[in-house]
């Protein structure tokens, strides 16, 4: 009889977890079928996910995108474009323009009709948008590309191909079906193992127990999903999308999952012997605990219909604490008293101290060289040819305004297309930079020019970019009455920091780190400093740079260079010039910019306008700097693409090393990546 009750449980068991799966895939098909597969609800909730800020604005930089592949020249007001195509896309007069396109295209999505179900396309809602801007302003039109195709209703970045709108309605049925069918499995196995007379409270008890184990499985499924809705990257398109989705959505599953908890407990409490459906309502013996139940019951209601996800999160991070409470108690409980489990104490903490000094400590900095590199062949500033040339005998590729980067958020007027650590990356030697003292403000990622040096800086932005325009730029940043927060502290700015800034701290620990990834290169910061040396030096050194940092002796007319060579060799292979003030006899280091170097003009409005005459540096300054950019930056991108080509680029640089008698040095440029920098610099030095 043993191995038929062993058999007859084992079939119990197998009946009763499929009834419960059953209950919990049809729970989720449920929910699904309500909340995203209803055309108008679905259509409800991209709106709401439209609106989300994360959202908003990282489909307002897609948008941003689209319009500077059109019209490259508007790069000068990106964080304006951004801003404003950031604020359509979130904006509540949008609303119903979203859900009376989106709702009838989700219809022929999910009927498997339209031309193009495999995407839902934002340049269906926008094509709406775009009619009525460009009826208002007709000058609009010219900016606005016709295929703004974004993708808006994008739930965790999947797509809908024809394999999903083939087997969608499929989702309907098991809606139906497996809840129904899994109350089947669970009652039937119930009735099967209770004795006589007491069927019904054993099918009561395994719908209970059933339901029980679904509610739990769902749990466990919208703990996961929602565990990693938490961690998608929001700095995405994607991650944004999944978050709030999951935000919009997530009441859904948990109201769901709590509805089966509670079927699955009164199941089971019904079920017992003591236990009638009437016990549930009775009242407690003692008045006290009538009102605790009742005060319990209704705050755990109440908190889970208003914020289940918090509430579960509570429970968990409180369970957390306890068993890491309990841990640590348990564990000093047995070292007092078993004096072998002291001893093995003893060890662990002594190891443990002694991986934090040998880890953590700060030691003496070994600095990383290319003498190995170099002996494997890999070159300098990659060519072999260049390890035998003193330093003022090569041609290094440079930016201008290096910091000013297209593609980091809140630059007006930028002038180069990505960050400092891109420009590394692709070839780029030699950084001009401009230093200037901020401070946080009360308006999110701007940051105000310091006080002290503000007229300076309003001034010097007013001659570079006009008045009106740096008005304009001010009054769209609303940065006119800003609040300042914090200290001053040192920025990567071109004059104004309102108009787009760096901490610099930040960039020069990224010089470092990619100095140390990078040991056969030599690199240049030329800084104009309105930080003065004191505060360079300190930023310089907290960044790790000093130990990367050359030292010539002697007077810059006659002080001999190293090779790139002996640079890369020693590790002493960042140069740090300085356009206003050297570093004096305290920080030697920090060379007086134009003591060493000498350039040519650099306010050029016209390529006709081009000047080799000398400008900054005395004439037997060693190195030479060659300016080469228009200042007009209404047309940045396209005048970069014409001054940089080869033809003009080459031919001007040579004519300057043959009116100043002297090799260049730097040649800098604005949006290095337009034009042939690189096959330039390689021509002068010889290489091609």
């Amino acid at each position: 009889m043993a191995p038929s009750h062993s058999v007859t449980r084992a079939w119990h068991g197998v009946v009763i977890g499929l009834g419960a799966l059953l209950i919990l895939v049809g729970t989720l098909a449920g929910v699904v079928n309500r909340e995203v597969l209803d055309a108008d609800r679905f259509a409800a909730h991209v709106d709401t996910v439209r609106t989300d800020p994360d959202v908003s604005r990282e489909l307002g930089a897609v948008i941003t995108e689209r319009l500077l592949e059109q019209q490259p020249d508007l790069v000068a007001l990106r964080p304006l474009v951004e801003s404003t195509a950031t604020d359509l896309v979130a904006s509540p007069a949008v609303s119903p323009l979203v859900r009376s396109v989106v709702a009838p295209l989700y219809r022929a999505l999910v009927l498997g009709q339209g031309e193009d179900p495999l995407v839902l396309r934002l340049a269906d809602v926008a094509a709406v948008v775009i009619g009525v801007v460009t009826e208002v302003s007709p000058q609009a039109r010219a900016t606005v590309p016709p295929d703004l195709d974004v993708r808006l209703s994008e739930l965790g970045g999947a797509h809908y191909d024809t394999t999903v709108v083939s087997h969608v309605h499929w989702v309907a049925w098991i809606a139906r079906l497996c809840p129904l069918l899994g109350l089947l499995l669970l009652g039937v196995g119930g009735v099967l193992l209770a004795p006589r007379g007491a069927r019904v409270r054993g099918l009561l008890r395994e719908v209970g127990r059933g339901a029980l184990v679904a509610g739990l499985g769902l749990a466990l499924v919208v703990l996961t999903v929602a565990f990693l809705a938490r961690r998608a990257d929001r700095s995405t398109l994607d991650g944004a999308l999944a978050h709030a989705a999951w935000a919009e959505l997530s009441s859904s599953f948990w109201l769901a999952t709590a509805l089966v908890v509670t079927v699955g407990a009164v199941g089971v409490l019904v079920s017992r012997e003591d236990a009638d459906l009437r016990s549930l309502l009775r009242p407690a013996h003692e008045p006290l605990e009538a009102v605790g139940r009742a005060i319990v019951l209704g705050v755990a209601g109440l908190a889970l219909l208003a914020d289940p996800m918090a509430v579960l999160t509570a429970l968990l991070e409180i369970a957390g604490l306890g068993l890491l409470v309990w841990g640590v108690v348990a564990l000093v409980v047995t070292i007092v008293r078993t004096p072998r489990a002291r001893t093995w104490a003893v060890v662990s903490v002594g190891v443990l101290v002694a991986g934090w000094i040998v880890l953590v400590l700060p030691t003496s900095q070994q600095l990383p060289t290319g003498r190995a590199a170099l002996a494997a062949g890999e070159g300098c500033n990659g060519h072999v040819e260049l390890c035998s040339r003193r330093y003022d005998e090569v041609v290094f590729p440079a930016t201008h305004n290096s910091m000013s980067a297209a593609d980091i958020k809140g630059w007006f007027f930028p002038e180069q297309p990505d960050g400092i650590v891109a420009q590394l990356d692709h070839g780029i030697r030699v950084l001009l930079v401009d230093s200037w003292y901020g401070q946080r403000t009360d308006r999110p990622g701007v940051v105000a020019t310091a006080e002290e040096s503000r007229a300076k800086a309003i001034a010097e932005a007013r001659d570079t970019y006009g008045a009106a325009t740096v008005d304009s730029a001010l009054r769209l940043q609303q940065a006119f009455g800003l609040a300042p927060r914090g200290r001053v502290q040192p920025y990567l700015c071109h004059a104004m920091c309102e108009l787009g800034s760096t901490p610099w701290l930040d960039s020069l620990r990224d010089t470092r780190t990619w100095l140390e990834q990078h040991p056969t290169e030599v690199v240049t910061l030329f800084v104009q400093d309105e930080v003065s040396p004191a505060d360079t030096a300190d930023l310089i050194e907290k960044a790790g740079l000093l130990p990367y940092v050359y030292t010539p002796s002697g007077d810059p007319a006659t002080a001999p260079w190293p090779t790139l060579g002996q640079m890369i060799d020693s590790g002493k292979r960042l140069v740090v010039l300085m356009e206003k003030r050297g570093g004096g006899e305290e920080w030697p280091w920090l060379l007086q910019g134009f003591r060493w170097v000498q350039d040519t003009p650099y306010l050029f409005r016209s390529p006709a306008e081009f000047s080799c005459d000398r400008n900054r540096g005395p004439a037997d300054a060693p190195l030479f700097l060659v300016n080469h950019w228009i200042s007009d930056k209404r047309a940045t991108v396209s005048n970069a693409a014409k001054v940089n080509a080869r033809g003009v680029l080459l031919r001007r640089v040579e004519q300057c090393e043959r009116e100043r008698d002297r090799p260049a040095n730097f040649v800098a440029v604005d949006y290095y990546d337009q034009g042939d920098l690189m096959s330039v610099v390689d021509t002068l030095n010889g290489l091609d």
